[in-house]
């Protein structure tokens, strides 16, 4: 009588630790499809930014200010959205960056993170060729909001640009008229 006690207390105990090693696997691959696709949504957010940022930097002027609009933002000097182009980042990863930077300060309790370190930090781990999505994992920030800052700087950039040129007016082909019907036949008196 007393083995098939021992062995259902040994299959139970069994059990539970095989579903606590289940639980935290299950919640990396959550974490792994959340992280993937924030990523996907804030490089769809920056492609539009790029696309817009394009348009407004072929106007006088336009880069400058797009430039200043995101540095007000942001709430950096314009130089330092001058400085990310010249590190090779596109309007809508330095966005992106400028984005995750401010969430860092935020997150800094001891607030002696300036803007400047914090962007720094976000950098070092970009050029080690991490995506964004995991740098804000690895730093425990939450990509939410730094998609509603690129969407925001994106409509900045669109307003900047304009309105997209239209493609040149195409004039209509006259079509031949349309032969005109013969008329109806009276209907015999009742």
């Amino acid at each position: 009588m007393r083995a098939p006690t021992v062995t259902r207390w040994l299959v139970g105990g069994l059990l539970i630790a095989g579903v606590a090693l289940v639980i935290p696997v299950a919640a990396l691959a959550e974490d792994a499809k959340d992280i993937q696709k924030n990523e996907r949504q804030l490089q769809a957010e920056a492609k539009k930014v790029d696309a817009d940022a394009a348009r407004a930097a072929s106007t006088p002027d336009g880069q400058r200010r797009l430039d200043e609009r995101l540095a007000k933002q942001f709430n950096v000097d314009p130089s330092v959205v001058t400085g990310l182009r010249n590190r090779n980042l596109s309007p809508g990863q330095a966005t992106i960056a400028l984005a995750l930077s401010q969430q860092l300060m935020k997150q800094d309790t001891t607030k002696t993170l300036t803007q400047q370190q914090a962007l720094d930090k976000i950098m070092t781990e970009r050029q080690a060729g991490k995506g964004w999505g995991v740098i804000a994992h690895e730093l425990g920030l939450k990509l939410g909001h730094v998609v509603s800052e690129v969407k925001k700087a994106d409509k900045a950039a669109d307003h900047i640009a304009g309105k997209p040129d239209k493609p040149e007016h195409v004039a209509k082909v006259d079509k031949p008229d349309k032969p005109e019907k013969p008329a109806r036949p009276e209907k015999p008196g009742r």
